[in-house]
């Protein structure tokens, strides 16, 4: 596990530098791990209550105490997650090579985000097995003090005497542009979050619905895969106990979400290089946790109760290749001739692959008399 020396290094380096510059108590630390380990706790009362505990967060222990004991684990449990939907269906793989290929650049959104662990994981899981691309993240969090965090962490990544590998590249400053928004995505959204959900290609949900379970949990859910455009997915990963994949499979069913890894239920996840001890605590290295990849899709052109967990490819019910080439291409504002189309129909091959798309669009934008395409 290559990466998990590199997310422990990161994340040691980012607290050994806050506790240098702060003269940080260590009893305050320990106290603050004693709480989270309270608050983690899956419990499926949580969800039939009017509020849910908040771990403020914007106390530097509190901080402190999370890059220790959670952040390393859960940064790996998001590469772990990407890379087998990646891997284990050909589908996602190649799902994701279209987007690289035919969107620029990459909008991630993660919810929840605290110290953008789960970013940082699904970067990772990208570059590692796909290719460089640029790529944007907008983190979403109550407490706006974790923006700092994350400052700290890419400015850890980009100096040039720590060499972190694909994580570094990952966050090159010509290829990876990011922003924090403080928000209670309990409460009413802002127009500014709702164009960002929106515009989102991947939404993250990482130990964050069990967080803020509550009686509101459900509506918020709803909420987001209300204004989820097709073709988004949403990662979820959380605690397996406490009811909260049934919560997030039945919002996806009435949202046209289907899934497309997973759902994985009590899966045990087990990293030995995060067995360590420090501030008189164990940091977490196993967990039980839930885990999903959904897609949303447009009822209008796929069958609805889908589930492509299993299966190679995408089924379309009512598109044939030249079509779906189509409704990809005058996504970017490229019209195929309907000749051309036609054309596409009967031929015996896959023209549904990343190469032939992308030869297909540049080919297009010039025969569109458009601008040539640059890549990075």
């Amino acid at each position: 596990m290559w990466y998990s020396t590199l997310f422990l290094r990161l994340y040691s380096e980012i607290l050994e530098d806050d506790w240098i510059k702060n003269d940080i108590n260590q009893g305050d630390v320990q106290q603050a791990i004693r709480y989270m380990h309270e608050v983690y706790r899956g419990n499926p009362e949580n969800l039939s209550k009017d509020n849910y505990p908040i771990t403020d967060y914007n106390k530097l222990a509190y901080r402190c105490a999370y890059l220790y004991k959670y952040a390393p684990i859960h940064t790996a449990l998001v590469y772990e997650a990407v890379s087998r939907a990646l891997t284990e269906n050909r589908y996602i793989f190649r799902m994701f090579q279209d987007l690289v290929l035919l969107k620029k650049p990459f909008n991630i959104c993660s919810l929840g985000s605290g110290p953008g662990t789960d970013v940082i994981g699904v970067l990772a899981a990208l570059y590692d097995k796909l290719c460089f691309f640029p790529s944007s993240a907008k983190l979403v969090d109550i407490m706006p003090e974790w923006k700092g965090t994350f400052q700290s962490v890419i400015k850890k990544l980009r100096l040039e005497n720590h060499s972190y590998g694909i994580l570094s590249q990952s966050v090159n400053q010509r290829q990876f542009d990011w922003s924090f928004i403080g928000a209670d995505l309990q409460e009413q959204l802002s127009e500014d979050l709702n164009v960002v959900i929106e515009a989102a290609d991947l939404i993250t949900l990482v130990k964050f619905v069990s967080a803020v379970a509550c009686k509101k949990t459900s509506e918020m859910i709803e909420k987001i895969f209300q204004i989820l455009k097709p073709g988004a997915m949403v990662l979820f990963i959380d605690n397996a106990a406490g009811g909260f994949q049934e919560l997030i499979t039945l919002s996806a069913k009435k949202h046209h979400l289907i899934p497309i890894f997973g759902p994985l239920n009590h899966e045990l996840y087990v990293n030995e290089t995060f067995n360590l001890e420090k501030f008189g605590y164990k940091s977490c290295y196993k967990t039980r946790v839930a885990v999903q990849l959904l897609l949303k899709i447009d009822p209008g052109h796929y069958s609805i109760g889908m589930n492509l967990s299993s299966k190679p490819y995408l089924n379309q019910t009512n598109h044939s290749q030249g079509h779906l080439l189509q409704y990809r291409y005058e996504a970017r504002n490229v019209r195929i001739p309907i000749r051309w189309t036609e054309a596409f129909m009967p031929m015996p091959f896959d023209l549904n692959t990343p190469a032939v798309m992308s030869l297909l669009y540049t080919f297009l934008i010039i025969c569109s008399n458009k601008e040539w395409p640059t890549f990075p």
